[in-house]
């Protein structure tokens, strides 16, 4: 009796040590993604983010150093992607094509955010103009939201296409 618990005991010691270490690189990969995704945040609307900045100035019509913070955006998304992409995969289910997932969505989350360095051009043309100008610079500004428009709609498919990688990330690794 003692000795069918006692290897009763060591399976599951076993089998609990084989899995922990198995899903060691996976947590580690996953908590990595997650520190990605804190830091995307912190680059859209951290209180110190280049994205509040960008409002800030605009706020004061700085658009020079509006331009600049959004120029900031794209540089710290950059480093966000090739943070990413040095992430190693190896031995981990999955790894891979949520590591893929999740490039892209934040590719397609800069492209959205630099985009407005078009909108804060055309909004500066818009107070240096005047009469007819006028109405073709709004045609324009009106023309850059409906573009905008359909980066939102990347943003989102990419989105849903990284939630289902991270799904099947999950189950094939027990998170």
């Amino acid at each position: 009796m003692i000795i069918i618990r006692y290897s009763i005991f060591i399976t599951a010691f076993l089998f609990i040590t084989m899995s922990s270490c198995h899903s060691s690189n996976a947590t580690d990969f996953k908590e990595s993604l997650d520190q990605s995704e804190r830091k995307a945040f912190n680059i859209i609307v951290g209180k110190k983010g280049s994205g509040e900045k960008k409002l800030e100035y605009l706020q004061k019509e700085d658009y020079k150093s509006a331009i600049k913070a959004v120029d900031q955006q794209a540089i710290d998304f950059d480093i966000l992607i090739a943070d990413i992409r040095k992430l190693s995969t190896e031995d981990i289910p999955e790894g891979h094509s949520l590591k893929t997932a999740s490039v892209e969505y934040y590719q397609s989350l800069k492209e959205l955010h630099i985009f407005d360095k078009k909108e804060i051009e055309q909004q500066a043309l818009l107070k240096t103009v005047k009469n007819d100008e006028l109405v073709t610079a709004q045609n324009k500004l009106l023309e850059l939201a409906r573009q905008k428009k359909l980066l939102y709609n990347a943003v989102y498919k990419k989105e849903a296409l990284l939630h289902s990688a991270t799904e099947r990330f999950k189950a094939a690794n027990g998170i």
